[in-house]
């Protein structure tokens, strides 16, 4: 019994409800009654439609109306625009006098939702005047179009009768999602990045050099080991040369982004700025037939691979990725070394940390055999400290190359490289 008065309730959850409908039909049938003549009669008969009509409405079944969602595209890049378009379709024509529909948005989404052409719209909620219409339809447009993956769910509907007393809602579950991946920027020159681009890698601690390949010779000079000379070509020019070893290459890489809650603070578009350095070092590097990796402190990580699969799979990670983690940055990132899961790979540490921790930390890291960083520090300031020099010397100074990345415009630092640290 509780639970049928609920649903009564549900269906006239208004101030007045039924009751209100009644009512107003007793009142003018009983000045109709008392007081006679065509007028008080023509009130009655004229208010009787409304009400029948109201009480129709409470009884018209809202659940059964057809909804679609129609998303112009379900994969774009951060900052374009995506058309979506909700459809109503209706089996009969029961005049609604008015709907209000709205398509419920994330909030991200909802700072970002555009529309034009309609004075009834707000967002994505709008209200229309259907009447005998079947068929009813709105858009509304997301521009620019956040870094995320987004889904969505939840569309309200809302009606009633003309005076208010009955009010019809229900939620449609339509699920979609859209994956906005992070925007990129085409790299053209990288001083710093000749690492990056020959894949230079650590065999011990101080040798980077393949002692089974010679390319070429050049003059002995002191301190060249005995079995370094070239005696043939020392016996030919009658002076003593030194072969000139091949460098060895690894292509492997692997972008390790630091997600940490507390690096970022309130500072969202810094973090939306290292999410889109690290998706434009993935696409330098797989321009230049390069391995690279993804490797999050939580979440997925990407095994190293080539080719432009490899890229999108690693652009559909950062679509998702949110700085989360509840542990400072310095910490995850010894713990990741220490288990080894980044050994015999040149890590791209991309962070916003410039601290003397974080020296330290990377110090040890650089100590370790088989290990290679380059270090990427997102400028939080247009204009660097004495203080953010200094690290970034130390730093450099340890065999870690630190390059800071200073505005929105990546070719600008990225050419610049080191020239920072000696400011």
């Amino acid at each position: 019994m509780k639970a049928l008065l609920q649903k009564f309730w549900e269906r006239y959850k208004t101030p007045i409800g039924f009751s209100g409908i009644i009512f107003l039909l007793l009142v003018t049938f009983s000045f109709a009654m008392f007081q006679g003549g065509f007028v008080s009669w023509f009130l009655f008969y004229s208010v009787l439609p409304l009400v029948l009509y109201s009480v129709a409405m409470a009884f018209y079944p809202i659940q059964r109306l057809k909804i679609e969602r129609i998303i112009s595209k379900q994969k774009l890049m951060a900052g374009e625009e995506v058309e979506i378009t909700i459809l109503v379709t209706r089996r009969s024509n029961f005049p609604l006098f008015y709907v209000v529909l709205e398509d419920v948005l994330p909030e991200a989404l909802l700072r970002e939702t555009r529309y034009e052409g309609n004075t009834h719209q707000i967002q994505s909620r709008i209200l229309m005047f259907p009447l005998f219409r079947k068929r009813l339809e709105y858009s509304y447009t997301i521009n620019p179009a956040p870094r995320g993956l987004f889904k969505f769910d939840q569309i309200m509907v809302k009606t009633g009768d003309i005076f208010g007393f009955v009010l019809k809602s229900t939620s449609v579950s339509v699920k979609d999602q859209i994956f906005v991946y992070p925007q990129y920027q085409d790299i053209e020159r990288w001083e710093n990045g000749k690492m990056l681009q020959t894949g230079m890698k650590k065999v011990g601690k101080r040798s980077f050099t393949d002692y089974t390949s010679t390319v070429s010779v050049r003059d002995y000079v002191a301190g060249d080991r005995m079995n370094w000379l070239h005696w043939k070509a020392s016996a030919r020019s009658n002076k003593l040369l030194t072969k000139v070893f091949e460098q060895q290459r690894n292509d492997d890489f692997v972008i390790v982004l630091d997600h940490c809650e507390k690096s970022y603070g309130a500072n969202d578009w810094l973090f939306e700025r290292g999410v889109s350095l690290a998706a434009s070092l993935v696409h330098f590097s797989i321009s230049k037939g390069g391995s690279i990796g993804y490797h999050p402190f939580k979440g997925k990580e990407i095994p190293m691979n080539i080719g432009v699969e490899q890229e999108w799979r690693i652009f559909h990670e950062l679509a998702k990725v949110k700085a989360e983690i509840k542990e400072p940055f310095e910490e995850r990132l010894k713990q990741e070394y220490m288990i080894g899961h980044m050994e015999g790979k040149t890590a791209l540490i991309i962070s916003p940390n410039l601290t003397e921790y974080t020296m330290k930390t990377l110090e040890l890291i650089a100590s370790r055999q088989q290990t290679n960083v380059i270090f990427f520090y997102l400028a939080l300031e247009p204009k660097l400290t004495s203080q953010e020099l200094t690290y970034m010397n130390r730093i450099r100074q340890c065999g870690v190359p630190v390059t800071p990345i200073i505005g929105s415009d990546f070719n600008e630092s990225l050419k610049a490289g080191g020239m920072y640290a000696t400011i």
